[in-house]
């Protein structure tokens, strides 16, 4: 049944004009506006109305599903900027904007108990409705226009939220996201650009053959700016420094879902834009070379981001750095599915399965994180402790997430997880190269080590003592529990069930790109439960047990590295001294220009009124002369004149 349905999105896809793209982004957009006029003291109208946008852009989602099974959504804006806007909602932008409604629903959920803590829930409920609009529209866009102007819009109504606490770890911290989000915005609009001046069109459809020796600088100049939004290593900056200061809901939908938005712009441009239709099976030295590539970077931002969560000590903090490395397993199947050509399904199943586990498991930790927060102001894990046995849900609930996003068998995370691996060891079977076969042995030690660090996480915020401060009893508002419970079953539902996410969405989405091979066949047969992914898996978690009780009786997990070996100092501090240094040459050279200028200038200027003295003293002598001539003249006429009469007068006697 499921194999017909894939055929069937594939073999006759039909395209469906409607406006329900551009209402699914609207609403949210109007009624976010709307809300910055509300009353601070209307605080359930601000809830129930940001509330029901957010229910009204999942079921205008959901409404798409029919259509996008059996082709794509369109939509065209033509006259707008003149350049016009133009949605294209095929089964791939679908899932996103599925995950993006879904998530933010129980966002806005979540945040009717949080918000009661905080201040200025106006602001806060109105660009947190208007960047569910935005965001939807990154993921509905049908060209890279319309793309970048709507995530540019992301960027910044996500940077008030960063900012919302408005102290100076919270601006500092909002500076540094908008500076970057900035730095990337202008690279995606340089690739842009670029994009169309060589191919004419901004459309999101393969022209690898149309990009000529451009094309490196193109896909260079996205995977910056898609690279920043995503978290990749060395651009993953930002997060750790947002998400401690934001609001625990704004943090889960930092994590789980806007750093998506760069994982779908990096899809559509590896996958869609850099696809070469004409060339079968493992595709072009320069497409390995690409795919390689981008499999390492996911391959170094998985590893760095897990070395770095574990070396924490601040809850948001390990959920943070946890969060670059989870976007690293998706850039390294990305990159598996990009070298392995047309071969590549494995990969972007992986990839696409990971952004849905991601979105549920790592927004959940946030909101979990921000109901221990909500209630003992505290995220330091030496002064928590003991949480379970005051807060019993949290910690069930915690658990599930923490088992989801290890990939324990039975929760959601293992899924994702097993594809990814099975997608590095195919590259490795069909090359038989050591590079690819090393990133599959990181791959493995990073799953380790993503268990190390939760465990680290768990025992310090639910084990062990209460806090005598902390003592006290907590009930938790319904809206929380609703809210983590989803989280919970979502989480342990995909988990149990594994295929039904596979075989009714993942699979689908992936005939669209026309995979072939091994890996599709494999996929529509696909078998989680079976002994070789259960033995990967152990061989994880005997590993982690390995490195975890060493670790942790020997304190490496509590080394604070030097700052001469962090990544601003290796990167950012030589580039930002090199540039400020450059600058200042510029400066200095602009300024003794301008010196020159003005000194050149007085030196003409100078000459120039000599020569106009010289000029205004030749004509005074001119006139000088002209006037004695003219005496002269006048003199010999009056004398001739006398002489004239006399003469006259003597012929008249």
């Amino acid at each position: 049944m499921f194999a017909a349905a894939s055929e069937h999105v594939s073999a006759s896809p039909e395209v469906y004009y409607s406006a329900l793209p551009l209402w699914v982004i609207l609403v949210p957009v109007l009624v976010g506006t709307g809300l910055y006029f509300f009353k601070e003291k209307w605080g359930k109208a601000l809830k129930a109305i940001s509330l029901g946008a957010a229910l009204f852009a999942l079921a205008g989602v959901l409404l798409l599903y029919p259509m996008v099974m059996s082709g794509r959504v369109c939509f065209d804006l033509i006259n707008f900027m003149q350049l016009g806007l133009f949605f294209r909602v095929d089964l791939i932008g679908w899932i996103f904007a599925l995950i993006i409604a879904l998530v933010w629903t129980l966002a806005a959920v979540f945040s009717f108990a949080y918000m009661d803590f905080e201040h200025n829930r106006r602001r806060y409920y109105s660009v947190l409705t208007f960047t569910l609009g935005v965001t939807l529209g990154v993921v509905l866009a049908g060209d890279f226009f319309t793309l970048f102007l709507f995530f540019e819009l992301m960027t910044l109504s996500s940077f008030i939220l960063v900012i919302h606490e408005q102290d100076g770890e919270a601006m500092k911290a909002g500076i540094l996201y908008l500076y970057l989000g900035i730095a990337g915005g202008l690279s995606l609009l340089f690739a842009v650009m670029l994009l169309y001046s060589v191919t004419g069109s901004v459309d999101i459809v393969p022209a690898l053959e149309l990009l000529g020796g451009q094309r490196t600088l193109i896909f260079i100049c996205f995977l910056i700016g898609f690279g920043v939004k995503a978290g990749l290593v060395p651009l993953h900056i930002w997060l750790p420094q947002a998400h401690p200061v934001a609001p625990s809901p704004a943090s889960a939908l930092l994590s789980g879902i806007l750093i998506k938005s760069g994982a779908y712009g990096i899809l559509r441009v590896s996958l869609v834009l850099f696809s070469s239709p004409g060339d079968p099976g493992a595709g072009t030295p320069y497409i390995f070379n690409l795919g390689s590539a981008l499999m390492w970077i996911g391959i170094i931002t998985m590893f760095l981001g897990a070395i770095m969560a574990i070396l924490q000590s601040n809850m948001k903090r390990i959920l943070a750095y946890s969060s670059v490395s989870q976007i690293g397993y998706i850039a390294a199947a990305l990159g598996s599915a990009v070298l392995m050509g047309r071969e590549g399904g494995m990969g972007f199943a992986g990839a696409m399965y990971h952004v849905i586990n991601h979105a549920f498991f790592k927004s959940g930790l946030f909101m979990m994180a921000g109901t221990i927060f909500m209630f003992t102001r505290e995220l330091e894990l030496p002064k928590l402790g003991g949480m379970f046995k005051k807060m019993p849900l949290v910690g069930v609930t915690f658990l599930v997430a923490a088992f989801g996003i290890a990939g324990i068998p039975g929760f959601n995370g293992y899924a994702s997880k097993t594809l990814i691996h099975d997608a590095l060891l195919i590259a490795v079977e069909h090359y038989e190269l050591f590079s690819i076969e090393l990133a599959e042995k990181i791959f493995v030690l990073t799953s380790a080590l993503t268990i190390c660090y939760f465990i680290k996480l768990f025992r310090g915020v639910f084990l062990g003592p209460v806090p005598e401060k902390l003592d006290h009893q907590y009930r938790l508002p319904f809206s929380v529990q609703a809210v983590l419970v989803s989280f919970a079953l979502l989480i342990t539902g995909v988990g149990l069930f594994p295929n039904f996410v596979l075989e009714r969405i993942i699979v689908p989405a992936a005939s669209l790109l026309h995979y072939e091979g091994y890996a599709m066949e494999h996929l529509h047969h696909f078998h989680f439960f079976e002994w070789h992914p259960l033995e990967a898996m152990l061989i994880v978690i005997i590993l982690a047990i390995i490195i975890y009780i060493p670790g942790a009786w020997r304190g490496w997990f509590e080394w604070k590295p030097p700052w001469w070996l962090s990544i601003y100092a290796v990167i950012y501090q030589p580039i930002t001294e090199k540039l400020v240094a450059a600058t200042c040459r510029m400066g200095v050279l602009v300024d003794s220009s301008v010196d020159n200028a003005y000194n050149r200038s007085g030196s003409y200027a100078r000459e120039l009124c000599r020569y106009v003295v010289d000029i205004d003293r030749g004509i005074d002598k001119l006139y000088t002369s002209s006037g004695k001539a003219a005496r002269k003249l006048a003199d010999r006429s009056a004398e001739m004149d006398s002489a004239l009469d006399e003469t006259y007068r003597k012929t008249g006697q």
